[in-house]
């Protein structure tokens, strides 16, 4: 004989549930109206042939236009799209609105993104549920099937930069929504992720799952154009090594009697639009195919749910106070959940929070048949979910975010949602003997290290979040830079041969080579840490994960500045930036110095031009001559002294002689300095492979 199974979650959910009793009700009035129903209440063709029967027309939303006067219109649980509402409203036809809470939900969800935001909806496109979804939306709507169509699609991928909101269909399948989540999150850093998947849903979903390991056959009871029905058979065929999909109990007969006689465990589900009285016949019937001992009457009692302490059940909000809710969990129980059975913080405003008509998970406290109460708990719910999340953290390493709510011996508190994780001192990333209490009210993020589930305790690790936070970070950034990609960075630490700037998650070096366009400064001269200055990608070395920064550009060239704003004859003010032994160095502009020889100080040579000039001295002269190709420049302060001084033969031979000679001792000059400055970048890659090695070390 084999064992049957009924799973605890088959048949009517609250919102079909809810949409049935709604139109019965409505049929049950005395007065006689015209009641069209825009589609199929649920898909299931017995019952809506009995709705047929009572009067009810099921009608297209092209018809309503043609309805008479007196008509009501009778929306279902999946609810219709927003012009339809417009059109009843224009006809000014009266409508009863059953659709499902969590379907409205998903409508303002919808409705919160603009003209630019794109929608992205997980479901089938066709299914009036997702048509109406669509419609809610002001901006670009993109719908995929599975991940598969999602990871093809061309037109996603170039919403990188756009506001996105995904969301799914209410019966959409658990496991490919993880699927999909996942390559969201990985595609787009921005896109506002709403779970919006029926909790009934889920929980049939993880029921038919489990029961189809454990059974050799599952029957899945439910309309053939039922979504939600042909989600669970196909979870059922896929774990188990039997699954039939069924009408009703007359299909039974269809298949082999083989089939169930062979079966030693059998379970039996039904989606979401099946009416317990063709599950019970499905019951009846395979008891009878199987010769199970159980009679009907048990069986009826198995099948019918009832509330029970400590049962979780999915209600709808009826009424909010600033004191408790009111939830209708579809039995002739009122629930009533008190302020401190929905939140453990303190002034949160229920009735902004909480709104007539909204879904609710909830626990079953206390149940009153006198009084026809049951006393109700989301907190405890709430807790339980949260502590899963905390647990699936742990294993998966993923990291939460919470509030340090205070500070206690050895560490912090940190709150996330309901849960208190305890992050050690150690762990809270702060030096050692720092003052825990600067920490109090801040959000940080935080890594799970260890939980102990039986006592639903964990500790957290602030330091390790950010490690893994910063790594990530470092790693993209190597993904996406490039070459000549411009950043405007801090300074960070300065050396003698360069400056270390900040750039987002990493440091780069600017070479000294690369500050200036003139003669070399040391970087402390031109900065001072902390100030912000615009860099670009010189090079990227992705494997030791270092880049090399450029500062110089050819926009900020001086010497391109002073080619188109001076000349030769030009007169200049200019300030004595160095003295040799040759002549004087005086800074024209920014990173342009001239060289005044010592023939053209004054009307006479001079030996010694610090005898005559000082550092930081002001002076007149005028541009003799410009090589801009060796980026030199020759100054005279003797061409603009008095015209009629008279300068004798032997004083022109020796300012010849002295003018060659000053040209070879600047030549060789130059090469001093190109040879200084080749050292010095080989020093410098010396002491940056060095820090590398220490650091590493």
């Amino acid at each position: 004989m084999a064992e049957i199974r009924l799973a605890k979650n088959s048949g009517f959910c609250f919102g079909v549930q809810r949409a049935v009793s709604m139109l019965e009700a409505e049929l049950d009035k005395p007065e006689s109206r015209e009641i069209y129903c825009i589609g199929e209440i649920i898909h299931n063709k017995s019952f809506t042939d009995s709705l047929k029967k009572r009067g009810v027309k099921i009608i297209t939303p092209a018809e309503i236009d043609s309805l008479p006067e007196n008509a009501t219109v009778f929306i279902r649980t999946h609810g219709v799209p927003k012009q339809v509402y417009e059109q009843l409203a224009r006809k000014g036809i009266e409508h009863i609105d059953a659709t499902c809470p969590y379907v409205k939900k998903i409508h303002r969800i919808a409705e919160r993104g603009g003209e630019s935001t794109a929608v992205i909806i997980l479901g089938d496109a066709n299914h009036p549920e997702v048509q109406g979804i669509k419609s809610f939306a002001k901006g670009k709507v993109f719908i995929f099937s599975d991940c598969e169509e999602l990871k093809n699609s061309s037109e996603i991928k170039g919403l990188k930069d756009s506001d996105i909101l995904v969301v799914a269909q209410t019966t959409y399948n658990i496991h490919e929504w993880e699927k999909c989540q996942k390559f969201i999150k990985n595609l787009y850093t921005n896109a506002r992720i709403f779970d919006t998947i029926c909790s009934v849903t889920d929980e049939r979903q993880q029921e038919v799952l489990s029961l189809a390991k454990e059974c050799d056959l599952v029957v899945v009871v439910g309309g053939a154009s039922s979504s939600n029905t042909a989600k669970l058979c196909k979870i059922a065929a896929e774990n188990c090594p039997s699954a039939i999909h069924i009408e009703n109990a007359k299909e039974l007969a269809e298949y082999p009697p083989d089939l169930f006689q062979a079966a030693r465990k059998i379970a039996i589900t039904a989606g979401a639009s099946t009416p317990s009285s063709i599950i019970q016949e499905v019951l009846q019937t395979m008891t009878d195919l199987t010769n199970n001992e159980l009679s009907f009457a048990e069986m009826l009692d198995q099948s019918f749910k009832t509330l029970n302490i400590g049962e979780r059940v999915t209600g709808v909000v009826s009424a909010v106070s600033p004191a408790e809710i009111h939830v209708d969990l579809g039995t002739k129980h009122t629930g009533i959940l008190p302020y401190d059975e929905i939140t453990a913080e303190s002034g949160v405003d229920l009735e902004k929070e909480y709104h007539v008509g909204d879904p609710i998970d909830v626990v079953v406290m206390k149940i009153n048949d006198l009084d026809g109460t049951v006393l109700l708990s989301k907190k405890k719910l709430d807790a339980e979910k949260n502590w899963q999340t905390v647990q699936k953290a742990y294993e998966d390493g993923t990291i939460l975010t919470g509030t340090v709510r205070e500070t206690v011996k050895g560490g912090v508190i940190v709150g996330v949602q309901s849960i208190k994780i305890f992050v050690p001192a150690s762990q809270t990333g702060l030096p050692k003997d720092s003052a825990l209490d600067q920490l109090r009210g801040q959000k940080v993020s935080l890594k799970i290290v260890e939980v102990d589930s039986k006592r639903k305790r964990a500790v957290g690790s602030i330091r390790n979040a950010a490690r893994a936070i910063h790594k990530k970070e470092v790693e993209d950034f190597f993904v996406n830079v490039q070459v000549g990609q411009k950043f405007t960075g801090t300074v960070r630490s300065l050396t003698n041969y360069g400056a270390f700037v900040n750039i987002g998650p990493v440091d780069g070096m600017v070479h000294i080579t690369e500050l200036s366009w003139g003669r070399l400064k040391p970087p402390a001269e031109m900065f001072k840490i902390g100030d912000k200055i615009d860099v670009y990608i010189k090079s990227v070395n992705v494997e030791k994960k270092r880049i090399s920064l450029g500062y110089k550009t050819e926009e900020n060239n001086p010497w391109r500045i002073f080619e188109n704003n001076y000349h030769v004859g030009d007169v200049v003010e200019a300030t004595v930036v160095s003295l040799m032994p040759f002549g004087a160095f005086a800074e024209i502009i920014l990173g342009v110095d001239g060289l005044i020889h010592n023939t053209q100080i004054a009307l006479k040579p001079v030996g010694n031009p610090a005898s005559v000039l000082k550092i930081g001295d002001k002076v007149t002269a005028k541009i003799t001559a410009i090589d801009l190709e060796k980026n030199r420049v020759s100054l005279s302060i003797k061409a603009l002294l008095e015209a009629d001084a008279e300068i004798s033969e032997e004083d022109r031979k020796n300012n010849v002689i002295e003018e060659t000679k000053a040209e070879a001792e600047e030549t060789a000059e130059e090469s001093k300095t190109e040879e200084n400055s080749a050292e010095s970048k080989a020093v410098e890659n010396n002491e940056e492979g060095t820090a590398e090695e220490t650091k590493a070390e």
